[in-house]
């Protein structure tokens, strides 16, 4: 099976990012417990995200505000918390990666925010587009395989709605 990569999303970059056996799960449409605390408290927290911020679908993708700024692009995510900034970083790369490509912009940088605070900027370079085009390619090839990676424990499998598929 080859994997779509039109169906690769934010939500999977980053969940790749943290735990590559929660994105294969993810991709095969095996959701985390919707019942547990964490994601109760993430939907709570999109639900009043969605009153206050400009979101803006595009295609299949759906992050959280865009404007423009001192002459290019601006795409902002918002995140409840950063325990995981790598994983946030590859999301909003995701979404800067689609744009950029998709509408042939020529200037957009990124930023992710935690409350008030900004916590990291991302610059749309031809360097970090390059490295969104290996990762995508290297997310499908992961997600083409038949079976899940086994169980490896990380910091963040205490609070994982999907930790029942993997004690």
């Amino acid at each position: 099976m080859n994997f779509n990569k039109d169906l690769i999303s934010g939500t999977l970059i980053h969940y790749y990012a943290t735990c590559k056996r929660e994105a294969w799960l993810y991709s095969r449409r095996i959701y985390a417990d919707q019942y547990d605390e964490n994601i109760l408290m993430g939907k709570a927290l999109a639900d009043i995200k969605e009153e206050q911020l400009h979101n803006f679908p595009f295609s299949h993708l759906k992050f959280d505000k865009i404007g423009k700024e001192r002459g290019h692009y601006l795409v902002t995510e918002y995140k409840k918390s950063m325990s995981n900034p790598e994983g946030a970083k590859m999301q909003l790369l995701f979404y800067m990666w689609q744009l950029k490509t998709s509408l042939k912009l020529k200037e957009i940088n990124g930023k992710v925010m935690s409350g008030r605070k900004t916590h990291f900027v991302i610059e749309g370079s031809d360097e970090n587009m390059e490295k969104m085009k290996r990762l995508i390619n290297e997310v499908s090839e992961f997600l083409s395989t038949p079976t899940p990676p086994p169980f490896v424990e990380i910091k963040f499998c205490k609070g994982c709605g999907y930790r029942d598929y993997c004690y």
